[in-house]
């Protein structure tokens, strides 16, 4: 653009030399550039280009005509005077018109400016808001991860944005959890394979800490090793951040883009201030499942003090867990349903605690009466967890485990989808697990046997769902751990 209008002043000065034209009647050609200047130009250019054009209307380019003995415009020039021969006030307008149009102009550049930080600004408010209900929804750390690279990718409009975070086998390796884009403009998870420790900007903050960036990874250093895989992914440029929480080095958040890119300190500080975000989510993560692991062995313990005064239900309760949390994810539940069947399934039988043994170990069949103490351990294992805050949220599965799907189950008859899910998956999987060990009144059945006693009692005894689940399953993970 100064180009453009310092041709436009020249252009006009050739016109008027070739028709011997005074400047001043001709000047008013020159107020185009210089408008266009004003408003298009940084000031320093504009105020240029409008010197420029005052020169060429006042007496200073009596200079260049007497060097080139050509007669001068302005022999009797009277400065003031608006007649032809007058050239002050067109030079103080052209000076004018810079200052005060590249300040309007200023003022709608920073207003834009103004307008499109707000803009960002409000975008990453959205984000940090997503990753605080993610926070509180109780996501697990990789879904965390997985979550907060997607808020990235959606706010920065990257080719690739994730978290890499040392490899969980603790040699000196780091692991890749984010998202790209598509061409499409779809966005798809991926995971990177174990890269050497300390490699790209995200390795180099991991080592260092702060915050870093490329231009261009192709002459950066730090990606000797990675150049190729990255050209391959399709990305240039990358800045990282350390997602830090208390002095620990949780990992580094990163974005990559497909062009070779100068990072503003706006974007990098707005990288910053989403890795602290990315911190408080990774550590209550973690602080969730070291709680949720502590009452998991919480109830495993209660568990097998009723176990040890039955030595035929050893290990009864720790492959409930196991199978109890396999059909959760079979039946595509969340993390957290999961985490409360598994607790849920530790725990069904805590209420056999206040069972005398003469009933709990009779090998003979119970009476009316010792089979109605037994049917009390659901109550008692359900009042059980009303008095522990943390085992509460699981008094209905431990209580209901015992219903039948047709309503002739117990203690309250309940039937369908009134019945808790937690206790319908508990149900069957306690059945099959009971069906295939040994019990003081019988010997264990064979897995055939428990399958046929499954397939019957499917619609009746147990949600048929449910049923059909399990038993996809029973030849792969369940059977593994039924053979542990």
């Amino acid at each position: 653009m100064s180009a453009v209008a310092l041709v436009t002043i020249l252009g006009v000065a050739v016109t008027i030399e070739a028709t011997g034209g005074f400047p001043s009647q001709l000047a008013h050609l020159y107020y185009l550039p210089v408008v266009l200047g004003a408003l298009a130009l940084s000031p320093r250019y504009s105020l240029a280009v409008a010197i420029v054009a005052a020169l060429l209307v006042s007496p200073a380019v009596d200079v260049l005509h007497a060097l080139a003995n050509r007669p001068d415009y302005f022999a009797q020039s009277s400065p003031w005077n608006l007649s032809p021969s007058g050239w002050i006030l067109r030079p103080i307008a052209f000076i004018a018109i810079s200052l005060v149009g590249s300040r309007l102009s200023q003022e709608r550049i920073e207003k834009v400016e103004e307008h499109l930080r707000r803009e960002a600004r409000e975008e990453e408010l959205k984000a940090l808001s997503r990753i605080d209900k993610m926070i509180l929804s109780g996501a697990g750390e990789i879904q965390s991860i997985e979550e907060i690279a997607r808020f990235v990718l959606e706010l920065t409009h990257a080719k690739q944005a994730g978290v890499v975070i040392p490899s969980p086998t603790g040699r000196r390796e780091q692991t890749y959890l984010g998202h790209r884009r598509l061409p499409n403009g779809d966005t798809i998870p991926y995971v990177a394979e174990h890269r050497t420790y300390g490699e790209g900007v995200a390795g180099w903050v991991m080592v260092h800490g702060g915050t870093a960036a490329t231009s261009d990874i192709l002459t950066d250093a730090r990606y000797a090793r990675l150049a190729e895989i990255a050209q391959e992914a399709g990305f240039r440029s990358s800045a990282a951040a350390a997602v830090v929480l208390d002095g620990e080095m949780l990992g580094a958040l990163v974005i990559h883009y497909e062009d070779p890119r100068d990072f503003s300190k706006e974007e990098l500080h707005a990288l910053e201030r989403i890795a602290d975000q990315a911190a408080v989510a990774v550590a209550n993560a973690r602080q969730r499942e070291a709680l949720t692991n502590m009452g998991l062995e919480t109830a495993m313990v209660l568990s097998n003090v009723i176990e040890t005064r039955d030595a035929y239900t050893g290990d009864h309760c720790r492959r409930l867990v196991d199978f109890a949390g396999l059909t959760g994810q079979s039946l595509h539940l969340s993390g957290k349903e999961i985490e409360l069947i598994k607790l849920g399934a530790a725990l069904h039988d805590v209420g056999k605690i206040a069972v005398p043994d003469s009933i709990l170990m009779k090998r003979e069949k119970l009476t009316p009466d010792e089979y109605a103490q037994i049917k009390q351990h659901c109550y008692f294992g359900g009042q059980i967890c009303k008095k522990v805050p943390f085992l509460r949220s699981v008094h209905d599965i431990v209580y209901h485990h015992h219903e039948f799907y047709d309503g002739r189950g117990y203690p309250d008859g309940i039937a369908g989808d009134r019945i808790p899910l937690g206790s319908r998956i508990v149900a069957v999987v306690d059945a099959y697990d009971a069906i295939t060990s040994d019990r003081p009144y019988r010997v264990a059945l064979s897995q055939d046997d428990a399958i046929e006693i499954l397939q019957k009692g499917s619609g009746t005894q147990w949600d048929p769902e449910i049923v059909s689940c399990f038993l996809d399953g029973i030849k792969g993970d369940f059977d593994r751990l039924r053979a542990a």
